[in-house]
Formats: C-alpha cells, structure tokens, sequence
C-alpha cells in the first residue's frame, strides 16, 4: 500500500500504515451521530489499550475518550483533540467500507481523524523521550456544535493544566501531502433560526379574508439579504442563508395557508458582526410581519464561535510542518465560511487547527458530500507532524516553566 510522502515520515507511522488505513475503513463502515457514539469510543479505548496505554478515560465524555500519556520527565500540558462523529446522511461514496448504518456517513472525515490521533497516541506511548504530557481528546458531537463544549465542561482543562491544544481538518481543496494553515481567524461562527408565522388561511379566490403567510416570507428572505449587502462592514464578511421554507401543501393548491415556517443559518467572524445580525434579523422578522397582520415567532440560537487561530503558534507549527516535509507542502488558506466547534477549545486556551490535505484523482468530493471518502494515504504524514507539534511544543513550554 502507497501513501504521501514516504521519505518524511516516521518510521513506524510508515510500518504501521495498513493496520491504520484497515481501522479507518472499519471506523468508516460503522459511522455514530452526536453523543451517540458508543461503540466508536469503546473501539478507541481497545485500540489504546491494545497498544499498552492504560490513562484512558471514558466516562467523563459521554461519547467520548480522553486519553493520556506522559513523557519521559516533567513538564507542561497539552492536548490534541480529533473529532468522532458522523453525518445523518446516505453514503454515496462507492467504496468497499462504505456505511452498512442507514442515514449515517462519515462525509466529513472524521473516522481518518480519529485515526490519525490513534496514531499519533500510539507513537508518542512508544517514544516517550519528551518533557510533560499529552490529553488526547477524541471528541463527540462536533456535527452538533456541542461536544466541544461538553469537553470543556467537564473541567479536564483545570484539571490537567492543558496550556495549548492543537488539532487538524480534512481538506479536499488541498492536494494530499500539502498542509494549510493561517494565523488568526479560520473558519466562521455558526448561528441558526427559526421562523414561525401565523396568518389567517382562506380560499385561494379570495385572499382579502384572509392573511396569507406566503408572501410575507419573501418579504423576509429579501430584506435578511440588506443585513450583508447594507448592514454589514464591506471590509468584514457575513452569510444569512434561508435554507427551508415550508407552508401549505403540494395537493392543496387552491388553500392559502394559515402557517409558514423557515430556518437557516448565519456565519459571521467578529463578535460585533454577530450581535448585530441576531439583533437586526429579529427586528426584521417580527417588523415585516407586523407590518402585515401577521404573528411572529423567532428562535436565535448561536451554536458556535469563530475559529481564530493563535498567531504565535500559527507560526511555530507551520514551522514544523515546512521543516517536516518542505515549504512546498505548506501552504497559507484563506479564512472559511463553514464552523468548527474547536473554536471552543480557543477560548479556553491559545491553540491552532490544520488543514490537511486529502484531494487527489480519486478523493474530489467536498466536504458533507455524500461521496466524500477519506483518502488513507496522508494517515502517515499526518500522524507525524502531529506527533512532532506535541514533542517540539512540549519542549518550548517545559523550557519557558
């Protein structure tokens, strides 16, 4: 079996390659949704335990494992965190592994994460000639926006003294063997709402005796677009996106219906930007509605904060990769509209998030689409440079202690 850039790899992440690309495509076949990942967390913690790590810890998480593994002297505390879950949705992706779960998927690369943690784990077990320790974080619900949190409350932080978190991303924009970083903000905050409005049905011939909801919802959908194109800074950058609309029926077409509802999504990156859509978007919803007769109902809810990677140590583990593997497999991405719960974890503590390159002829799908499949052969390269961050980041924070 081949796989990226076989001459920079660590030895026995290169050894070990097929048993890690059979586990992932196990993990693939079984995929689990939110905290409900049982059985992929029991799979973590026999794998673990297999190799001879025994700090593992399956009950503060649910869904989840922490393990830990300690170095060879004292020093200080970080953590890699992979996440675990999978999408509620069909696999289209053809291959051999594909899900034998109906409506769950892993599109979104999260069994080659886990993976590459597991390996990185395993090879830090087995060369412990570094100061301090590492938290491993195999984290549930991240598809929810939630598991992040869950981690975070269940005090591991205070509790192991964690200084800086580290943690990486599939990306099929980039070519496998490449690695994307940026320093400051990466991906965005995710917001979503729900709208209910209540008008008055009636016939279709005669839509003065009643209030139709139909009409008003477009009124909706046009103005949220102003609080982009005229309410938000162009030098920022904002998505309202109405992604479900649903009122009367296919086969009542001659009813205007008393009820409609919709939903969507908000990404923002600034704080200011934020609060203000929530604010003006509400304003907006129960402003047209009123202006209409009708009832509104508006839920917020503000799901996830912006990814915004720690300049200073941008910079250090972009060093480490183009060290690792050369400047030529390093590469600067542009700030991105997707969220990622990570950015839980940074307001906890400085950290850093990597895009990993996964694209190749075969591996061209995007994200969340039902044929993505992870592409095995950057397991190696991945799992070294993240066991390398550990080691190198460990040795600066134990030498500044």
């Amino acid at each position: 079996m081949e796989f990226c850039l076989p001459s920079r790899v660590l030895p026995e992440l290169a050894a070990w390659y097929p048993e890690l690309a059979a586990i992932r495509r196990d993990i693939h076949r079984s995929p689990e949704i939110g905290f409900e990942t049982q059985n992929t967390s029991a799979r973590i913690a026999w794998l673990l335990r297999d190799w001879g790590i025994s700090d593992i810890d399956t009950e503060t998480v649910k869904g989840g494992v922490l393990a830990v593994v300690n170095g060879s002297r004292p020093g200080a505390t970080i953590a890699l965190r992979a996440d675990i879950d999978a999408l509620p949705m069909k696999d289209a992706s053809l291959a051999e592994w594909s899900s034998e779960i109906d409506n769950r998927c892993h599109a979104c690369g999260h069994d080659g994460h886990q993976t590459w943690l597991l390996a990185t784990v395993r090879y830090l077990a087995l060369k412990r000639d570094f100061p301090g320790r590492v938290v491993a974080i195999f984290q549930p619900a991240e598809e929810l926006g939630k598991g992040a949190l869950a981690v975070i409350e269940s005090g591991i932080f205070k509790r192991y003294g964690i200084q800086e978190i580290y943690g990486g991303h599939s990306e099929p924009l980039l070519a496998k063997g490449t690695f994307g970083f940026r320093s400051g903000p990466l991906q965005a905050a995710s917001d979503v709402f729900y709208v209910t409005l209540r008008g008055i049905g009636t016939h279709c011939g005669r839509p003065h005796l009643g209030i139709d909801p139909i009409p008003i919802g477009a009124q909706i959908v046009t103005a949220a677009q102003t609080l982009v194109s005229r309410r938000t800074n162009p030098i920022d950058t904002a998505v309202v996106s109405i992604c479900s609309i649903n009122a009367g029926s296919m086969d009542a077409p001659n009813i205007v219906p008393q009820t409609l509802t919709m939903s969507g999504c908000v990404r923002t990156f600034t704080p200011e930007t934020r609060a203000m859509i929530q604010e003006k978007f509400t304003k907006i919803v129960q402003g047209i509605a009123l202006a209409n007769d009708c009832t509104a109902e508006v839920r917020y809810e503000n799901i996830i904060c912006a990814v915004n990677n720690d300049p200073s140590l941008a910079a250090s583990v972009m060093g480490i990769a183009q060290e690792l593997f050369g400047a030529d497999r390093t590469v600067t991405v542009d700030p991105m509209m997707s969220s990622e719960d990570f950015a839980e974890y940074q307001r906890i503590v400085p950290g850093v998030i990597v895009r990993v390159g996964v694209r190749d002829k075969t591996h061209t799908a995007a994200l969340h689409n039902a044929a993505f499949d992870f592409n095995d052969e950057v397991l190696p390269a991945a799992a070294t440079l993240f066991v390398t961050i550990a080691r190198e980041r460990l040795r600066i924070l134990s030498d500044r202690n």
